[in-house]
């Protein structure tokens, strides 16, 4: 009786560890707001982390987390990568195109990191600008039509990346 009662305590511990998992799985890693209202106070559906440079045995690698800050799911990441040297000068031959995309959007709330390998040894940093964002709105009229593909720019994109070359 006694290790019946040991081992019921311990399933009942683990379903329970495993449930409050669940739960913590079911919630989104950030807060959302409303696609329109993100658009109208100028601000783009995802937020980037900075980029971080890893150990890499072929070249620089560095990570970067995007995070989904709208409510509808982002399908498409467009933007820009720039690689600096250790004085912080623009490494002219490292500015790349880089981004996401998959068949499954990055839903509401959701975080996923990106890795982006510089050819150049001397970037020790970088800077990740955004271009344009393909996010599905949910189609007005007909919802049983599905979700519309939607496109943000970024209306800063020119004069950000010319100030970062200049660097």
């Amino acid at each position: 009786m006694k290790h019946t009662t040991h081992a019921l305590i311990a399933v009942w511990t683990a379903v329970t560890f495993i449930a409050a998992c669940n739960k913590e799985a079911a919630r989104p890693a950030v807060a959302t707001t409303p696609i329109d209202q993100l658009i109208q106070a100028g601000k783009p559906p995802v937020e980037t982390a900075p980029l971080t440079r890893g150990i890499s045995p072929v070249m620089p690698t560095f990570t970067m987390s995007v995070a989904n800050v709208s409510d509808m799911p982002v399908s498409l990441i467009n933007g820009t990568v720039i690689f600096f040297d250790e004085q912080g000068k623009a490494l002219a031959d490292t500015i790349q195109d880089a981004g996401y995309t998959d068949l499954s959007p990055i839903a509401p709330g959701a975080k996923i990191e990106l890795q982006i390998m510089s050819s150049n040894e001397k970037a020790v940093s970088g800077k990740y600008l955004l271009k344009d964002i393909i996010y599905e709105k949910t189609n007005p009229q007909f919802k049983e039509y599905g979700a519309l593909p939607m496109k943000w720019k970024n209306p800063g994109y020119e004069a950000a990346l010319k100030a970062e070359k200049a660097r």
